[in-house]
């Protein structure tokens, strides 16, 4: 007779009441709880100009290709200094880092501000300040998903990574609705302006953040030719292990071919659906709500099985779910598809840092996040491809061609990458 008091008399209800309860103290963490409503504060500021830009640019020049110049402006830093910051961020203060990444923010808010009360600023110096919010973005990345690692248990990395994408996504639905108001009721001018606020609010509160975290630690300080060893060394050791050799490679795929179609939201607003800007805000921020969902489930409920492969399924779902959002001429389809999408982005986002957070050592984890930071990066790629692709043969042409390329490409992953498929977060 089986002994009612061994380990195996109810391992499943078990294992679930212990993952449930160890989802529910992803916010424990003083310091992380602090940490995550930085977060939401500083990608609320990044989607108010992304939103205002991108509307502002198509307004002033009516060129998609100087639309999809915009996002290549904004992304480029992250492929040429996404690498570097990555160094940096594993031998400096990480905390430090983000409090400069506000300071940009917010002098670059102010700048735009100014420009527009004053009339219309040139595009050239429109896209100057806007690669600035893009340095500002690669140092953000590698340093707080690091910094993220030092202040929350590794067993909770999933789920701190999971609220992270839904801090991220909710902040995409207010900011882009919010924007988009904006922008109704007073042009450049006021998104900007709220921009400046959000980036000052940031700033106040993370040097609140910066007393209360521990005194740091003493970090090497590399010299420029160091630095560049480091890098190589932290790439070629990253890039053996499977899965972050898996998550790069993904992460590559969904920002040069899914992704950039973000960048051509007004165009598919203003000349396929025929809305105007506050709707636009509306269907740009719509995937934002499905992402949240799957986020918030991600964050608090127990942790996922296999990981891996919701990571791979969500992205292949996105390149499908593009084609689709492609070729509809209905507002309301569109929408829908929109949030189904972010449901699908939101399992490729939600486990990206996490995966590679849990499969690499703490020493170097900045390194590989720079290494996926880069992958990031590879988006200006993307957006110049979608831009030209659009002036020539169309919007509509464009993202679905992009769709299926991506499609194909992440299905090969799929197949090839087994590690990446069975991997496991916290083991």
């Amino acid at each position: 007779m089986a002994d009612p008091a061994s380990d195996d008399s109810t391992p499943a209800n078990a294992r679930r009441r212990r993952t449930s309860r160890l989802s529910a103290r992803v916010l424990a963490s003083p310091a992380y709880r602090r940490l995550w409503v930085s977060g939401i504060i500083y990608n609320s500021a990044r989607w108010v100009e992304i939103i205002t830009s991108g509307w502002i640019i198509l307004e002033i020049t009516g060129s998609p290709f100087l639309l999809g110049l915009s996002g290549f402006s904004r992304v480029l830093p992250m492929l040429l200094l996404g690498a570097f910051f990555g160094v940096i961020a594993d031998r400096y203060r990480r905390i430090d880092i983000l409090v400069g990444v506000h300071v940009v923010g917010l002098v670059v808010g102010l700048l735009l501000t100014g420009a527009f009360l004053l009339g219309t600023p040139p595009v050239w110096a429109m896209y100057l300040l806007i690669v600035c919010l893009g340095c500002g973005s690669a140092a953000d990345f590698s340093a707080r998903s690091a910094l993220i690692g030092e202040v929350q248990e590794r067993a909770l990395l999933g789920n701190a990574m999971s609220l992270e994408s839904l801090s991220m996504n909710a902040a995409k639905i207010s900011a882009a609705i919010g924007a988009g108001a904006l922008l109704s009721a007073g042009g450049a001018q006021l998104g900007y302006a709220c921009l400046a606020g959000l980036h000052g609010c940031g700033l106040l509160w993370l040097l609140a953040l910066r007393r209360r975290l521990p005194p740091p630690s003493e970090r090497p300080h590399a010299a420029p030719l160091r630095i560049i060893t480091s890098l190589y060394t932290g790439w070629t050791a990253a890039l053996q292990i499977p899965v972050v050799r898996g998550v790069f490679i993904v992460t590559i795929i969904m920002n040069v071919l899914i992704f950039p179609y973000q960048q051509l939201i007004a165009i598919v607003a203003s000349d396929i659906l025929l809305v105007g800007p506050f709707w636009m805000g509306v269907l740009a921020g719509a995937d934002g709500i499905g992402a949240g969902l799957t986020s918030a489930r991600l964050a608090f409920g127990p942790s996922a099985r296999r990981p891996g492969l919701l990571f791979l399924g969500g992205s292949v779902a996105c390149a499908a779910l593009l084609i689709v959002l492609a070729l509809s001429p209905i507002f309301a389809l569109s929408l829908l598809v929109q949030l189904v999408l972010g449901v699908c982005s939101g399992l490729f986002g939600a486990h990206q840092s996490a995966l590679v957070l849990s499969a690499t050592p703490t020493d170097a984890r900045a390194r590989a996040l720079g290494l996926i930071a880069t992958a990031i990066g590879m988006t200006p790629l993307g957006m110049l491809l979608i831009g030209g692709l659009s002036s020539t043969t169309g919007a509509q042409t464009a993202i679905a061609a992009m769709g299926a390329l991506g499609l194909l490409g992440l299905v090969v992953v799929v197949i090839a990458n087994a590690p990446l498929r069975n991997a496991r977060i916290g083991d």
